[in-house]
């Protein structure tokens, strides 16, 4: 009877340990040790054990007046989280956050994250990717969000009818939007039923892309040479599937994409011309071959493919005929 009695003593203050650390003060995103691509919200779960009357945040060494998160106002609204939108510094930010009741500390929590604000920077390997749609992580958000948006739902046309806009609509804040993304057809390209996590894209993204260009399957086809992460399906590699402020939605200005690779090209300069030995410039502001267009790596070659080693636009195959497309002395 005694080992009952202290076997089932034991197994429930197993479980309000438990309950204690699951109710207690998180910084739920962005979690300890991942890494983020934006700069837009801090989220924090204030906890029941004890119920906070108020919070410091401390990011990159500036540290907050107390938040008052007590009032029956904020309760009704925000329950016991607190949601900021933070200004992170590329590369690793440390955030620091003390729960307080009384004017007393009760409570803290850190983490350590990155934020990977040029997408050409590699991520440290001791950060993981944040992923969201995971069955704990939108439990905590279920009580005022619809995380089950059916087919009809996640694909409704407007930031005020799509659930999705609730959270990602800032993604959108570019001046160049792909076009499924600026009217919120997320189920073109998101899984609904993917697993463990929801909203995944398909691996073959590729596959994916040329469902709806196919023109451009057909021209890549027709290039006797095709760019490596072409021809290995890597488009997400130059281009943001959502929105992006350069042209064609790079991930980045065109010339950063390229030397990320091509990196010895912006060391040791490119296409030697003259007695001078003077190297060709890889920027400009205007494009004497492409009107309204600055000078770029893409003024010359294709990042797509063509027809000779080099991919020279316009199919050409002679260094000297693209030379003469602008140098026509």
């Amino acid at each position: 009877m005694k080992k009952t009695v202290l076997l089932t003593m034991f197994l429930s203050l197993g479980l309000l340990l438990q309950a204690g650390r699951a109710l207690s003060l998180e910084i739920v995103y962005p979690a300890d040790k991942t890494s983020v691509t934006r700069t837009d919200f801090l989220i924090i779960k204030g906890g029941n054990t004890p119920p906070l009357e108020g919070m410091t945040i401390e990011l990159g060494g500036a540290k907050s007046d107390l938040i008052d998160v007590s009032s029956p106002e904020y309760r009704a609204a925000f329950k016991d989280f607190l949601i900021l939108e933070p200004t992170f510094s590329p590369g690793k930010n440390l955030v620091k956050v003390e729960g307080f009741v009384a004017g007393k500390k009760v409570a803290g929590a850190v983490a350590e994250i990155f934020y990977q604000a040029d997408p050409t920077t590699a991520v440290p390997k001791d950060f993981k990717p944040f992923v969201m749609h995971i069955p704990a992580r939108e439990a905590l958000c279920a009580p005022c969000h619809n995380m089950n948006p059916d087919k009809i739902e996640i694909n409704a046309e407007t930031a005020e009818t799509n659930p999705c806009a609730a959270c990602h609509r800032r993604m959108l804040d570019k001046s160049h939007v792909h076009g499924p993304a600026g009217v919120y057809r997320c189920g073109y390209c998101h899984n609904l039923d993917s697993k463990p996590a929801k909203y995944a894209v398909p691996a073959d993204e590729a596959a994916l892309c040329n469902g709806c260009h196919s023109d451009k399957v057909a021209a890549f086809k027709a290039n006797k040479f095709v760019h490596g992460p072409v021809a290995a399906g890597l488009c997400l590699i130059c281009h943001d599937s959502h929105a992006s402020n350069n042209p064609a939605q790079m991930v980045a200005p065109i010339n950063d994409v390229c030397l990320l690779c091509h990196e010895n090209v912006g060391k040791n300069g490119h296409v030697t011309r003259g007695v001078s030995g003077d190297s060709h410039p890889l920027s400009g502001p205007v494009d004497p071959g492409r009107a309204g267009r600055e000078f770029s790596c893409s003024s010359c070659h294709d990042p797509h493919g063509g027809n000779g080693p080099a991919l020279l636009q316009r199919g050409i195959t002679s260094r000297f005929a693209l030379c003469q497309i602008c140098h026509k002395k």
